[in-house]
């Protein structure tokens, strides 16, 4: 797939995405990482290629994992042409340009899953997190009211 995102008052293409290898180790134990460091190689472009692309779809992606979705997305296969912007402070909307339909759907399923994929952490979705700790707030209110009376 071809990605651009766009930086500035310029549109970067993704050309190339590479894995960062490390040559040397530490003494110890072997740290794990949660992602796999990739590198992109992108070409600036005055706008985004979308001749023919009669379909188009949105997605938004949180600020803090633009680079990793936009590198999952030029590594997976399809016809379709996504372009990241940005969309307030925190956060970046990625237009979804298709040939047909359900090219159009199939893409945005996939960058929907691949966002879903980013927000996991330690095996609890960022949406669970915010539930945990609404329900922990919920039950020190409790105890606080049963404290008082």
């Amino acid at each position: 797939m071809r990605v651009l995102i766009r930086h500035g008052d310029v549109w970067l293409l993704l050309k190339e995405v590479y894995t960062i290898q490390r040559g040397r180790r530490r003494r110890g134990r072997q740290r794990t990482r949660s992602a796999a460091p990739y590198g992109m190689v992108a070409e600036s472009v005055e706008k985004p290629p979308v001749n023919g692309m009669k379909y188009s779809g949105y997605v938004e992606v949180p600020a803090t994992k633009v680079s990793r979705f936009a590198t999952k997305m030029h590594m997976a296969e399809g016809n379709a042409v996504i372009a990241i912007e940005p969309d307030g402070l925190d956060s970046y909307k990625a237009v979804i340009y298709a040939s047909t339909k359900s090219e159009l759907e199939r893409v945005k399923r996939l960058a929907e899953s691949v966002i879903a994929s980013l927000q996991v952490r330690r095996g609890r979705s960022i949406g669970e997190e915010a539930r945990g700790e609404e329900e922990e707030e919920v039950e020190e209110a409790d105890e606080e009211q049963e404290g008082e009376e």
